[in-house]
């Protein structure tokens, strides 16, 4: 018996334990919440008539969507035709053919092997999937602290850890256990991930194991995931469980509420999937919600912030920059740093803000001293400071990241030091008591694990739980700097908290929250700025350049370029501070040169014999940048060996603080012991930056609350 194409399909009662989790899934899933689900597999298989006659094999396409699974489409595979290339060349018309852009595709190997297969759907930006590999498919792991090493699936599994996962609604006994086997790449296709799934057990190889890739981020859960890869199998029981009953059953799935704060924040892993989050919500601009209705309570005078672990001193510049009808909106009531060279840093650039008439007398501390905020004296000092100034409206502040940051791989632990000074920001905040707060840091905040006593909750949701019983509404978001006019794609974890006393409610921002929209990129009035465009008045230098003032481009039209002339403003019309590059050895040079643009240290690799395991290697180690595009994110840029787009060189000081979107008056201290000023500190300084240009987009949306 065949299947007529839009008949429904009933898997109620499935057998086997792919059975089980097809019932469950049809009954109590939450997979809705990711658009249509798209099932592709190979007919031949199963659907046998009952004369026996040999029907040629043929490719089915099933939806599940909203709790209906139905037959969709098909296609026939020419019987003498098996190449598996072929094979990909079907499905990929099948899907062109019925119409398949966005949702979530599911197939096997066994459907279209998957190393071909899998190209063929990078085009489609909103289209998601996952699919079944087999457990010898040759991959690239990428693990935080092993680096890039070449594995297949099976030898992965060998030392994978495994974790019991709820399936929603399942029954009876059998066990469902997911691993994560790391980030992969899979024949050139990059930033997927890689999983295991086992259903009744997980010791040694049987039926039940299945591994998976996926193009979708951390968003989707393991839970949701092993859904999805097990529907890759359970379609079939589907189908038989139908030609036996013979009826057009339907069957309603109820939506599950309720999510951890990993998968309610949408993390951005990389350039690749932040692309395709980004194209899928242009494509979907006319269904967002409303923009809030704000009150305009919070900005009837300027008011003061508090600057916490300023470093260079990146997130006050950007409220200073902020403007309310041409008038200045807000000052820096105090500022607080440990680091002695930093506290330089803020010294230097605020006496320059008011002599040059860019912020009014007043406006910034009069005075800043290294302080540690882990001690309660501290602080009490420093909200007495502040205090002379008026009431605090306002905290800022980034805590050091570097015990959740995956750029920096020996230090990555939840037992790291520095991840307790998150404390002592709220320890600020409830001593200060502001209208407002604003906390930046790395994405790794979402799921590094608190220490102590509750060491089960991740850094950023114990936050969330202290504001709330300090009376916040506490907003968390991750947001890509390059959507707010920085030349950078730079993604960090903010954290916005609305006191109750001003009267908003959870509901009154919508989906989006209290944070700007996007004025540049995909569905924003603006395109992204580019390296291109940030660099272009900076005269060409030779490595180790150590001048530390030069004439600009004469050539370059700055009035043409909005972000050129933001940068300018303020600073001398007629020379460049800080064009200043670190002096590399002559074969790290000639590796330079062999790297294209948008390339990285794998177009040189066997250039390089001084890396005792090269597979180790960071894939954004000696990358070159793309002069067309936003930059990648500017790290530690000398210790990444970032290249110049067309030049053979390592980027200057002041080429990655423009990538970062700080002016060209502003300038780093630097150690005066140091032989070369101290360029190592200032790169530092940069490096834990935050990007003025998207607090200045933060601090001026505040205005309106």
């Amino acid at each position: 018996m065949s299947l007529e194409n839009e008949r429904m399909l009933d898997a109620d009662a499935a057998e086997s334990e792919f059975g089980e989790v097809l019932a469950a899934t049809l009954k109590h899933s939450s997979l809705s919440s990711l658009g249509p689900i798209w099932i592709l597999e190979e007919g031949a298989g199963h659907l046998r008539p009952q004369n026996r006659v040999k029907q040629p094999p043929s490719m089915l396409l099933y939806q599940l969507y909203i709790g209906v699974l139905k037959s969709y489409a098909s296609a026939e595979i020419p019987r003498d035709d098996k190449r598996v290339e072929k094979r990909a060349e079907a499905a990929k018309k099948l899907l062109t053919d019925a119409g398949v852009t966005r949702g979530v595709l599911l197939s096997s190997f066994r459907t279209a092997a998957t190393s071909h297969f899998l190209p063929k759907l990078e085009p489609r930006i909103l289209l998601e999937y996952v699919l079944e590999v087999e457990q010898d498919t040759p991959m690239q792991f990428t693990r935080r602290r092993d680096g890039v090493l070449a594995k297949t699936p099976r030898e992965r599994l060998e030392s994978a850890n495994w974790a019991e996962v709820p399936i929603a609604g399942r029954t009876g006994k059998s066990k469902c256990f997911v691993s994560n086997l790391g980030e992969v790449a899979v024949n050139g296709v990059q930033g997927l991930r890689c999983f295991a799934v086992s259903f009744g057990g997980i010791d040694g190889y049987r039926r039940g194991l299945m591994v998976g890739i996926t193009s979708l981020t951390d968003e989707v859960t393991w839970p949701k995931l092993a859904e999805l890869l097990a529907w890759t199998r359970s379609i079939r029981l589907a189908v038989r469980r139908h030609n036996r009953k013979g009826d057009d059953g339907t069957v309603a799935v109820p939506s599950k509420a309720g999510s951890s704060l990993a998968s309610t924040v949408q993390v951005r892993a990389n350039r690749r999937l932040a692309t395709k989050i980004d194209l899928r919500a242009a494509s979907q601009a006319s269904l967002v919600d409303e923009p809030a209705q704000l009150r305009g309570k919070l900005a009837q005078r300027t008011l003061n912030i508090v600057e916490l672990f300023a470093g260079a001193g990146g997130m006050g510049l950007g409220f200073m920059r902020a403007k309310s009808e041409g008038r200045q909106a807000y000052r820096i009531a105090a500022s607080a740093e440990i680091h002695p060279t930093y506290v330089q840093t803020l010294k230097h650039n605020h006496r320059y803000l008011e002599k040059s008439g860019m912020a009014a007398a007043g406006s910034v501390p009069s005075t800043v001293d290294a302080m540690d905020l882990r001690s309660s004296e501290v602080r009490r000092s420093l909200r007495d400071r502040a205090l002379e100034r008026g009431p605090v409206d306002i905290v800022v502040g980034g805590p050091p990241c570097q015990g959740f940051s995956s750029a920096n791989r020996n230090s990555w632990s939840s037992s790291n030091p520095n991840n307790a000074l998150v404390d002592a920001f709220l320890d600020c905040v409830a001593l200060m008591n502001p209208r407002v707060l604003l906390m930046e840091n790395v994405q790794g905040i979402l799921w590094t694990r608190r220490g102590g006593d509750n060491g089960g909750l991740s850094v950023a949701s114990h936050v969330l739980s202290r504001l709330a019983k300090m009376g916040y509404l506490a907003f968390p978001k991750l947001l890509d700097a390059s959507w707010y006019g920085v030349p950078q794609n730079r993604n960090r974890f903010f954290l916005l908290g609305i006191h109750r006393d001003l009267g908003y409610e959870r509901e009154d921002f919508g989906a989006w929250g209290p944070f700007p929209r996007a004025t540049h990129g995909a569905g924003a009035p603006l395109p992204l700025v580019t390296v291109g465009e940030a660099l272009r008045d900076l005269p060409r230098i030779g490595n180790g350049e150590e001048r530390e003032q030069m004439p600009y481009l004469s050539t370059a039209d700055v009035r043409a370029n909005a972000f050129l002339a933001s940068m300018r403003q303020g600073a001398p019309s007629d020379v460049i501070w800080d064009h200043v590059t670190s002096k590399h050895a002559d074969y790290v040079i000639e590796r330079y040169k062999r790297i294209p643009q948008g390339g990285n240290w794998e177009s040189v690799k066997e250039m390089m014999t001084n890396y005792a395991d090269v597979s180790r290697t960071h894939s954004n180690i000696y990358r070159r940048l793309m002069p067309s595009e936003p930059a990648i994110t500017i790290g530690h840029y000398r210790k990444s060996m970032i290249v110049h787009p067309e030049q053979h060189r390592g980027l200057s000081l002041r080429e990655a603080a423009r990538l970062q979107s700080f002016p060209d008056w502003f300038r780093f201290a630097g150690s005066p012991t140091s032989v070369d000023g101290g360029l190592l500190h200032k790169q530092q300084q940069l490096a834990n930056a935050v990007c003025p240009n998207v607090t200045k987009a933060v601090a001026e949306y505040l205005l309106g609350l």
